[in-house]
């Protein structure tokens, strides 16, 4: 049902690259309530403080989950975007053409890691990581889209684009 609202949008942000757009979904005030619904419901979030969100599509979805779950927010971060750097934990990791760091702030509890999409799952792997790194327990991963380049992965997904 939600796939509808998923809409794809070939040659961005380059050639060869299908684009899944998620704004018409978001959109779409019944969809959105949907995926948020059936995002949790896909998780283990008994004991969970916190739904973290990967910048910058994950924070809408982690956010959403979060008020709904009456949870607290998280928030990772690229490099330099997040202030007191003194409190912060920083992880490199490698993409496909380059690398990138991603940040977030040290603290403790039990968090649910939130993406929009699942690619090659390098960024969920890194955001596991640097989780663990500032203090915090992976209880589990979610992601709205899954674009099926990995087929054997631990992150649930709500819609399976493959």
């Amino acid at each position: 049902m939600l796939e509808k609202f998923i809409k794809e949008v070939p040659d961005f942000p380059k050639k060869g690259i299908i684009y899944k757009d998620i704004q018409p979904l978001l959109e779409d005030a019944g969809a959105f309530k949907h995926s948020i619904v059936g995002m949790k419901q896909l998780c283990n979030f008994v004991g969970v403080d916190y739904w973290v969100g990967i910048e910058s599509r994950g924070f809408i979805f982690a956010a959403a989950l979060a008020d709904h779950s009456y949870d607290g927010f998280k928030m990772i971060r690229k490099a330099g975007k997040l202030p007191n750097q003194k409190n912060l934990v920083s992880f490199q990791y490698d993409l496909e053409y380059g690398s990138d760091t991603i940040e977030m702030k040290k603290g403790k509890g039990n968090v649910i890691i939130v993406d929009d999409v699942y690619a090659t799952g390098g960024t969920m792997q890194a955001a596991k990581e640097l989780c663990v790194q500032a203090g915090y327990t992976v209880l589990d991963t979610v992601c709205l889209l899954d674009i099926g380049l990995v087929k054997d992965h631990d992150t649930k997904v709500l819609i399976n684009a493959s």
